[in-house]
C-alpha cells in the first residue's frame, strides 16, 4: 500500500540491474483517438486566421483583473485546434502515424479535453468532448449545471464562468507501454497540453485559471469517464465580469448513451493496482495557507560556487510567431555540439522564470526545484548549476562537462550528450507533501510537464531541438546531481542547435 508520492517514485524507479524488459503486443495497441458513437457531433470552425503574437509576448502576459471579453464559437474553435491539434502524418506500419503539437511520452497521447460551455456565443450550454482526430466537438449533456462545477472545483475567480476545460488521462494508453510507471507520464503530458491551452487562452486575452484541486469523485462522474480506466487531472476557467448571451435555466439533460463504456481504449487493457492507488492517493489534499509555504522555494541540491548572472539580452531571438512555432512542434533529437549564446540562454531561463498571474494560491516555485546541465554556453562554464528564479541567477553545484554521464543515465540515450543544455525539474517530494497534501505530487508533475511545453515550443521558435525525457535511472540520477534527501529527478529536456536539416 502506498503511503506517500514519494513512495510511488521509488517503487517505480528503474534500476540498471533489475530491468525486466517486456515485448509490446501491437496487436493490441490503444486506440489514440476518443469518439462517441451515437453521439450530436459539431464540427469546428475552420480558421480564418491565426494569431501573430510571439511566444515572448504570451509568457510574459498578465492578465487583466477585469475581463469582459465574449467567447463565441469561432474563438472556441481556435482555441481548441491550437491546444491539440494534428500537424502531419507518416506512413508507419500498415497505416499511418500522426503528429501532433503536444509533446506525449512514447507518442501515445493519454489526455483527452472535455468542454462545459456556459456562455459560449453560437453554442448550446452544456458538456462537450474535443475530438482532435477530425476537428469537432461531441455533446454529451445539455443544459445548466453552474452549481455541480462551483461545487466541484476549487476556482477563486467570483467572476461568471465562460468555459471551464477538464483534461484527463486515459490510463491504459501510457501504460501500455509504461506499465505502473505511467501516470508519471498521465501528469507530464497533462502538463504539455495545459501549456498549449493555457497559452491560446493568453492569445484571446481572456482570464482564466488553472486548478488542480477539485473533487475528483464529482468532476470524473459529471465528465462520464470509467474512473477504472481514466481520470481528470486538471481544470482550467475562462470568466467574464459580464453574462454571456446564452444563460439559461434548463435543467440538465443527460445522454441516454453511456458515456462510461468509451473511456476503454484497447480490447485487452492491463490494469496496473498501483496507478490507481497512486491516483486515489493523490485525490487527498490539504488545506493550507500563503503564509506557510516556505517562500525561498524548494531546495534539492546545494551550490558551492558564487551566483552567475546570465547576459542580458536586448532583443528575443524568436524566428517565428506562437501559431507558427505550435503547429510545427515536433521531439527533434539530431543535435550538434555548437555553443550557444548567452544572449539566447538568458531569454530561455526568463521563459521559465515568468509566472502565470492567475490568482493561484501557489506557484510552481512552492513545489519544484530547477537545474541546468550547462555544456556549450557562451559565458558560463560547463557544469551543473542551480537556477534560482527569483533572482534570475544560477548557482555552481557541479563543475565540469556532465553531459555524456547523464546520457548514460537517461537510459543510454547517446543523443543527449550532444545537446548544449539539459533543463531538470526537481522537486523534494517529503516536503512538498507534509506541507501540501499528497495532492502536491500533481501540482509538481503536471508543472514540470508545462515547463517542458514552455521549452519545446520556445526552442521550436529559434530553430533549436528540444525533447523531453521522463525515463532514467533514478537513483543513478539523485546520487550524480547530489539531491538532497527526499528530492528527486521528475523530468530532464534536453535542448540545442541542431544538424543542418531542420527536420
Amino acid at each position: 500500500m502506498l503511503l506517500t508520492a514519494a513512495n510511488y517514485q521509488d517503487l517505480t524507479s528503474y534500476d540498471r540491474n533489475k530491468m525486466t524488459g517486456h515485448s509490446l503486443d501491437w496487436s493490441n495497441k490503444p486506440i489514440s483517438f476518443k469518439t462517441y458513437q451515437g453521439l450530436k457531433n459539431i464540427k469546428l470552425l475552420e480558421e480564418t486566421e491565426r494569431p501573430q503574437q510571439n511566444l515572448s509576448d504570451l509568457f510574459t502576459y498578465n492578465q487583466p483583473e477585469q475581463a469582459n471579453n465574449s467567447v463565441n464559437l469561432e474563438n472556441l474553435s481556435r482555441i481548441l485546434r491550437l491546444s491539440h491539434c494534428l500537424t502531419r502524418k507518416e506512413k508507419f506500419g500498415g497505416g499511418y502515424f500522426y503528429f501532433r503539437n503536444v509533446a506525449s511520452a512514447g507518442a501515445l497521447y493519454p489526455f483527452e479535453t472535455y468542454v462545459e460551455a456556459f456562455q459560449v456565443e453560437n453554442l448550446e450550454q452544456g458538456l462537450y468532448h474535443h475530438s482532435v482526430a477530425d476537428q469537432s466537438i461531441t455533446q454529451l449533456r445539455i443544459g445548466d449545471c453552474s452549481e455541480l462545477v462551483s461545487s466541484a472545483i476549487n476556482f477563486r475567480s467570483s467572476d461568471n464562468p465562460v468555459v471551464v476545460f477538464f483534461l484527463s488521462a486515459i490510463f491504459f494508453r501510457s501504460s501500455w507501454k509504461y506499465r505502473d510507471r505511467a501516470f508519471r507520464y498521465h501528469l507530464l503530458d497533462t502538463g504539455h497540453l495545459s501549456e498549449n491551452l493555457l497559452l491560446a487562452l493568453k492569445c484571446h486575452e481572456l482570464k482564466f485559471e488553472i486548478s488542480y484541486d477539485f473533487n475528483d469523485e464529482k468532476v470524473n462522474e459529471f465528465i462520464g469517464i470509467d474512473t477504472k480506466r481514466e481520470a481528470c487531472l486538471a481544470t482550467i476557467g475562462v470568466f467574464s465580469t459580464e453574462a454571456g448571451p446564452n444563460i439559461t435555466d434548463k435543467a440538465q439533460e443527460f445522454s441516454s448513451v453511456d458515456l462510461k463504456q468509451f473511456s476503454r481504449c484497447a480490447a485487452q487493457e492491463t490494469r496496473y493496482a498501483v496507478i490507481n492507488e497512486i491516483l486515489s492517493l493523490t485525490s487527498k489534499k490539504k488545506e493550507y495557507q500563503d503564509e506557510n509555504l516556505d517562500k525561498k522555494g524548494i531546495q534539492c541540491a546545494s551550490s558551492i560556487g558564487e551566483a552567475v548572472k546570465p547576459i542580458p539580452f536586448d532583443n528575443t531571438p524568436e524566428l517565428m510567431t506562437y501559431s507558427q512555432a505550435i503547429l510545427q512542434r515536433r521531439s527533434r533529437r539530431n543535435f550538434i555540439r555548437k555553443p550557444i549564446s548567452g544572449a539566447t540562454f538568458s531569454w530561455l531561463l526568463n521563459l521559465l522564470r515568468e509566472g502565470d498571474k492567475t490568482g493561484r494560491r501557489i506557484k510552481w516555485q512552492d513545489f519544484l526545484s530547477i537545474g541546468v546541465l550547462i555544456a556549450d554556453v557562451q559565458g558560463i562554464d560547463p557544469g551543473f548549476y542551480s537556477f534560482e528564479s527569483t533572482n534570475r541567477e544560477l548557482r555552481l553545484v557541479r563543475p565540469g562537462f556532465l553531459m555524456e554521464e547523464m546520457a548514460h543515465i537517461c537510459l543510454d540515450q547517446a543523443w543527449l550528450s550532444n545537446c548544449s543544455s539539459h533543463f531538470l525539474f526537481m522537486s523534494d517530494l517529503v516536503a512538498v507533501e507534509h506541507r501540501l497534501g499528497p495532492r502536491a505530487y500533481r501540482y509538481a508533475m503536471i508543472e514540470a510537464g508545462r515547463m517542458g511545453q514552455r521549452l519545446y515550443l520556445a526552442a521550436e521558435s529559434i530553430k533549436f531541438g528540444c525533447c523531453g525525457i521522463g525515463a532514467f535511472y533514478d537513483q543513478e540520477a539523485r546520487q550524480f546531481l547530489n539531491l538532497s534527501p527526499g528530492a528527486h529527478l521528475l523530468y530532464l529536456v534536453g535542448l540545442g542547435p541542431l544538424t543542418n536539416a531542420f527536420v
